[in-house]
């Protein structure tokens, strides 16, 4: 499965100079946790978060007193947490991807890096969004599309067995009978007969699995 079959198409943005109070509405009215920041040149330049916003002065109880030698790096961080605008707070080093890498890419990169929402870019522009709920909504459609019939059934779970699991024909003997999976042979750990149910379940049109004795 690739990004371009999940991501949220021309998804909403900011520019570096809108103002955080919008940003805020703007994510509120959208439902989403990041808005990418679009650059003069059309250019992803940074990523506005709601970590970014809830590191802000305004959420944090308290007033630091500055030090008594301050430098770039106490200034910094006060126009981090007291800007008004987008620039001032966001996040600049962006991880993106793009519409031909899979979704275990960004689901890799969502965990690595700890981020909810990765833009997408083509040519160094932006085409959409890919997020963790769209990951999810992925995994609700991941079943195989396979030919009607017992007979199709059949060799579509034979072959997710010994590709997945790596369990042989000689291993195990699985047939089909009105879409119902029937698999026999040693009698398999509580471990490996879930193994064997996800498979099964997860090739569309299976109605049902039972092992033997016992169907």
């Amino acid at each position: 499965m690739l990004v371009r079959d999940f991501m949220t198409a021309r998804p909403v943005y900011v520019s570096p100079d809108t103002s955080i109070k919008h940003a805020i509405q703007l994510m509120l009215d959208h439902n989403v946790s990041g808005l990418p920041v679009i650059g003069d040149d059309d250019h992803v330049v940074g990523m506005l978060t709601e970590s970014d916003l809830l590191n802000r002065s305004v959420f944090n109880a308290g007033r630091q007193s500055p030090p008594d030698n301050p430098d770039n790096a106490f200034f910094e961080n006060y126009v981090r947490t007291h800007g008004t605008t987008v620039s001032d707070c966001m996040t600049r080093e962006v991880i993106s991807v793009s519409p031909q890498q899979s979704l275990a890419d960004v689901a890799a990169l969502a965990r690595t890096h700890g981020i909810k929402r990765l833009p997408v870019l083509q040519s160094g522009k932006l085409v959409g969004i890919i997020s963790r709920r769209d990951i999810l909504r992925a995994i609700t459609a991941d079943r195989d599309a396979v030919a009607n019939g017992d007979l199709a059934l059949r060799l579509a779970v034979s072959t997710r067995l010994r590709s997945e699991l790596g369990l042989a024909p000689d291993q195990l003997a699985v047939e089909v009978r009105d879409s119902v999976v029937e698999v026999s042979g040693p009698a398999p750990s509580p471990a490996l007969k879930r193994a064997i149910q996800v498979v099964a379940e997860s090739v569309a049109g299976v109605a049902g699995i039972c092992f033997r004795p016992g169907c």
